[in-house]
């Protein structure tokens, strides 16, 4: 505190006659302060504080004011940082003629310290207590920290007294808030942690409000200034509270809020923005990285009797050669840990290279049932407490749902890719068929066209194919045109778009390729086919060769123009005697 140690050595005065009397605790983040209303023998002692505090209290009311003077006891809530210290007032100053002023909620606690002082409730008494011709007014905020939570108004300063509402913690003792938003942050750690939900938290500000106060004088914190509140009250009325029902037995309140900070966050990266996890995934470990030192997600779920991976070292989900049951006896397993951690060098099917820290969870999907496992992957050098577990398990929740929904995403595009699959291709051979033919043709010649590589189309037909389905039979011919249909893709480079054109006819798209490199490439196909010596069917052995045409892109001006040149060169092949390639 420096040279403001000796001001806090003494009583000071907030507004005229009203008085801060609180005691300075060292090394305490959490300061309770102890305010007084100077009004003769109706002077007001607003939460008076503990035993801890008491002594240095007492000398600086006595500053101000004789003790006795004392007529009202103001106590917000039951508590014993401002109550412990009412026995000791009491036995100094009598009970007869004072009162404990409060809600009845918080006498129905008090009574049982039997102080033998007279309770004056405010709920009973209109809310409003004239301390002398000095009016205070009592606003009501249940279960903004406890069940009969109320402020004092002053009507005359136009001072709030929030107890612990607008309280903070804070490293330096400062009595006078100065920045605001660093003010909130300190205000945070406590709110988000023991106020129980966004709801009363409005309600309560609603009521504070109503009142317009021109200072906030808190328990707890820094005196708070008119042109500062404004700010605070329409942060809190965002703020997320209530974090403590999500961590059970959770101390650090820092980094709880932190944590709950960054489950916001995670969850806003969940379900407002239509990216896959892939492109979550890398923003999601970034906001993890702040608590923990994060590596690596893996997560595996059952998709169609399938295990699928979802690994965030690789760009999409890939299906591995995992059993659904071998799944299930590893999600027992896990449940039989107990939310324990390990060291893992593989996962399931997966090896890991390095050795990683693992804190495995069973993620569940909207009917309860299993949806997955995640494992999340920490640093070697990584300690993962209990508590950081509590923390864990609520990251869980979240990657469930992201889980959830990228399994969704992964079926949706699975059965899309098949029906698409369908639509594009030749039931019989699998090749591409002429309808994707329509799709790609025109793209493929317009990017020959626009950047001038060369282009050609290759048409190829089996010869006689009309004798062996007379001679064999249709079943036998498909079997033949499955098999020249292999020969052609397995033989082709992968620039090359091989389709099934229609019947015999196949039609190929050569791009960056003279035609005769096509034609070399068509040569060496029909030397396999040769070698190969025939298909076998049964007992019969099926000999047949093929002709094909080739065009090359010379300024036609369509794909149309330049397979009707290739349709033609194969005419010519055939005309020529077959088993030819033509240019």
């Amino acid at each position: 505190m420096g040279k403001e140690d000796n001001i806090y050595k003494n009583p000071v005065e907030i507004a005229p006659n009203i008085w801060w009397v609180g005691y300075v605790l060292p090394d305490d983040p959490f300061q309770c302060h102890v305010y007084l209303i100077e009004n003769g023998e109706n002077s007001v002692l607003i939460d008076p504080g503990s035993k801890l505090t008491w002594e240095v209290t007492r000398k600086k009311i006595s500053r101000v004011i004789p003790l006795k003077n004392i007529k009202y006891i103001i106590c917000h809530h039951q508590d014993p940082d401002i109550t412990s210290c009412v026995s000791d007032l009491l036995n100094e100053i009598g009970t007869k003629d004072r009162y404990i002023v409060t809600h009845w909620r918080s006498a129905t606690l008090l009574k049982h310290y039997n102080w033998g002082i007279d309770f004056y409730e405010v709920d009973q008494n209109g809310w409003v207590l004239n301390a002398g011709g000095r009016e205070i007014e009592f606003v009501f905020t249940p279960y903004m920290h406890f069940a009969g939570n109320i402020c004092s108004f002053d009507k005359r300063s136009k001072i709030l007294f929030s107890s612990d509402i607008f309280g903070a913690f804070t490293e330096t003792f400062r009595l006078f808030a100065d920045d605001p938003k660093k003010y909130f942050e300190q205000m945070k750690l406590f709110h988000t942690h023991y106020m129980p939900s966004r709801e009363i938290v409005n309600h309560g500000l609603d009521m504070i409000e109503e009142k317009n106060p021109q200072l906030i004088a808190p328990q707890h914190g820094s005196i708070i200034s008119k042109k500062m509140i404004p700010y605070l009250i329409s942060r809190l009325r965002k703020l997320d509270v209530g974090i403590y029902l999500q961590f059970r037995g959770y101390r650090n309140v820092q980094r709880l809020t932190k944590a709950n900070e960054i489950l916001s966050k995670i969850f806003e990266q969940i379900s407002f923005t239509t990216t896959s996890v892939y492109e979550k995934i890398g923003t999601v470990m970034m906001l993890m990285n702040e608590l923990f030192a994060l590596e690596r997600v893996i997560c595996l779920s059952s998709v169609d009797g399938r295990v699928v991976v979802f690994d965030s070292f690789i760009e999409r989900p890939k299906e591995i050669p995992f059993l659904e049951k071998d799944l299930f006896e590893l999600v027992e397993k896990i449940l039989a840990m107990e939310g324990k951690s390990f060291y893992v060098r593989e996962i399931a099917d997966i090896n890991l290279h390095n050795e990683y820290l693992a804190f495995p969870f069973v993620t569940y999907n909207e009917h309860h049932s299993i949806n997955g496992i995640c494992y999340f992957l920490f640093s070697k050098d990584e300690i993962i407490s209990e508590e950081d577990k509590e923390i864990l398990k609520n990251f869980k929740k979240l990657f469930s749902v992201m889980l959830m929904k990228e399994i969704e995403y992964f079926r949706i595009q699975k059965e899309r890719n098949e029906l698409l699959h369908k639509v594009i291709t030749d039931s019989l051979t699998k090749l591409y068929n002429r309808y994707y033919l329509e799709e790609i043709a025109s793209k493929e010649f317009n990017k020959a066209k626009r950047h001038g590589y060369p282009l050609s189309v290759v048409m190829v037909d089996i010869d006689n194919f009309k004798d062996i389905n007379d001679t064999f039979g249709h079943d036998v011919g498909d079997l033949v045109l499955k098999d020249f249909a292999r020969i052609l893709q397995n033989n082709l480079r992968e620039s090359d778009i091989l389709f099934r054109y229609g019947g015999e006819e196949f039609l190929i798209l050569m791009p960056f390729s003279v035609k005769k490199d096509a034609k070399k490439v068509i040569e060496r196909i029909r030397k396999v086919l040769s070698e190969r010596g025939g298909l076998k069917v049964a007992d019969k052995t099926i000999y047949y060769t093929f002709s094909a045409g080739i065009s090359q892109y010379d300024n036609e001006r369509s794909i149309i123009e330049l397979i009707k040149r290739a349709d033609i060169k194969l005419y010519m092949a055939k005309q020529k005697g077959k088993n030819r390639t033509q240019l």
